[in-house]
């Protein structure tokens, strides 16, 4: 028997799609063939544009993918398009959210994505398997970044989920699967044989540079497996479309374009923002090309605006132009770099080799920093780098343990934690995930209503061994038995550890293993 499997990755700036077939006999699974795009009629180069244009009313779906890329022509349609929705899923929940974060609420941000992935599963429907029955065998795959889990106790990725869901009727909900972005690219990538030991037991570094956001992925190679073990994580909000709204900003200076008709027309920066990220693909694609000798490239560049305005010419950009332009982004992203080695625990001596993925990844500024950083010949730009998540999404299936159609009538009870805090009352905080923060602020996996503590207090890391606490630079502290700890500096923790952080004192232990501790410090 086969199995179809759908896997999508929906991006911020373009949705991917891959099919993989497996056969199945009994209780063994293979891949019955690679994966491979699956495209569809909306796609242009196996990518689909994540921009859908809504109907007069605003309330449901006109056209989607490449045709409604189209509509910014026309600027009495162009105020319905909408793009670059994903930043906005979630942002209600940051203290801080940044521009691109604010450009829709959370609700028309999933509303946006709920209506272009109905539209991709119906027109999958209809040219994929047409009127065949789906049924059992059809099984879809979502891509999610992995932040939507992990932060503010999963509620970002518990509304994609039910979105996901609500796309799909009530029989197929058990066939979808959803994959941590870093997990697909860790399985592509070990699929292609792109692991590789580096001989001195140094980390694997893979980059998934986004068209919103840019994940770190930090790990050592098991030799036998091909795989990474010892995971850490690191995401931030920073990605490829950032940089197309800088060059979006510099051609309306190069058109001479009044602050005060984009004023009156907002949308018209959605049609300069594609013509921006297209001449930024255009010049990293010559800068990054060993036989060209051009260092420049330009384009004709059209907007019509309300009132008979027309504004057309030519724009060039260069190298020195965009180092210009997008400076900020640019340091932005070295900040990135070097906030998560700090927050993963990492010196730059301890990377090896660093694999750069996702679609924001061929940027020349980006290669180039890494490899001043890290070494030219230790950095890896992947083969079709905008591709490897959605790749990996498709061979979930693969190193699935329990499969959709192997699934035991009770499902198995979560093993047990292998460390613990409790509190005064005895009430137990499992260490399950590998990062556990503490601290006042409701998204912390560990809350404390405790005024002397800090938002962001501390943080528990259970990766590769004994867990390991780390104050945050909190304002009064973390104390280890009455000891002060220094910010942002490791301490192995033992069982019978007292950990106090303002009034609340936490008692380290491990279930079936006698609490000493190391005595407590006047």
């Amino acid at each position: 028997m086969i199995q179809t499997l759908f896997a999508i990755d929906c991006g911020a700036t373009n949705w991917r799609i891959y099919r993989a077939g497996y056969q199945v006999d009994g209780g063994s699974v293979r891949l019955a063939a690679e994966p491979q795009p699956a495209p569809l009629t909306s796609f242009v180069e196996r990518r689909l544009p994540a921009m859908l244009c809504l109907t007069p009313d605003g309330t449901s779906l006109e056209t989607f993918g490449e045709a409604a890329q189209q509509r910014l022509e026309d600027e009495e349609v162009r105020q319905r398009v909408r793009e670059h929705f994903k930043p906005c899923v979630g942002a209600h929940l940051s203290p801080t959210p940044l521009p691109h974060q604010k450009r829709y609420t959370h609700g028309e941000a999933l509303s946006y994505t709920r209506m272009l992935l109905s539209a991709i599963l119906e027109q999958l429907r209809q040219e994929k398997w047409r009127a065949q029955p789906s049924g059992e065998n059809l099984h879809i795959a979502l891509a999610y970044p992995v932040h939507w889990r992990s932060e503010h106790q999963g509620a970002i990725f518990d509304e994609f989920r039910k979105t996901a869901e609500g796309c799909l009727p009530e029989e197929l909900h058990a066939n979808l699967r959803f994959v941590p972005e870093p997990d697909g690219a860790i399985l592509s990538l070990q699929r292609q044989g792109l692991l590789w030991p580096s001989g001195d037991g140094r980390i694997t570094l893979i980059a998934d540079v986004g068209g919103s956001s840019s994940d770190l992925i930090a790990g050592q190679l098991d030799p036998g497996a091909g795989t990474l073990v010892a995971v850490r994580r690191y995401g931030q909000p920073h990605g490829g479309g950032l940089y197309d709204d800088e060059i979006a900003k510099f051609i309306a200076d190069e058109l001479h374009i009044p602050a005060s008709s984009l004023a009156d027309d907002p949308s018209a920066m959605v049609a300069l923002r594609v013509y921006g990220r297209q001449l930024k693909e255009s010049l990293s694609r010559q800068l990054l090309h060993p036989d060209s000798s051009l260092t420049s490239v330009k384009r004709v560049v059209t907007l019509v605006l309300g009132g008979d305005q027309v504004f057309r010419g030519w724009v060039a950009l260069d190298e020195s132009g965009f180092r210009q332009i997008a400076r900020h982004r640019i340091v932005d992203f070295e900040y990135v770099i070097e906030n998560g080695l700090k927050a993963m625990g990492l010196a730059e001596a301890d990377i090896g080799q660093v694999i750069l993925v996702g679609g924001g990844s061929k940027l020349f500024s980006v290669i180039g920093y890494l490899r001043q950083r890290f070494g030219g010949t230790n950095v890896l730009l992947a083969d079709n780098p905008e591709e490897i998540v959605v790749q990996g999404a498709a061979l979930e299936y693969e190193k699935a343990s329990e499969l959709p159609w192997q699934r035991a009538a009770t499902p198995p009870a979560p093993p047990a934690p292998e460390w613990v805090l409790v509190n005064g009352d005895d009430q137990p905080h499992p260490l399950r995930e590998e990062w556990i923060t503490i601290g006042r602020k409701r998204d912390n996996a560990i809350w404390l209503r405790d005024d002397r503590a800090s938002r962001h207090h501390a943080e528990i890391r259970t990766a590769g061994g004994d867990p390991q606490i780390v104050d945050l630079g909190s304002s009064n502290g973390t104390f280890v038995n009455g000891e002060r700890l220094p910010p942002n500096q490791p301490r192995v923790l033992i069982a019978g550890d007292q950990v106090r952080i303002g009034a609340t004192v936490l008692t380290v232990q491990r279930p079936g293993q006698a609490t000493g501790g190391r005595g407590v410090h006047a």
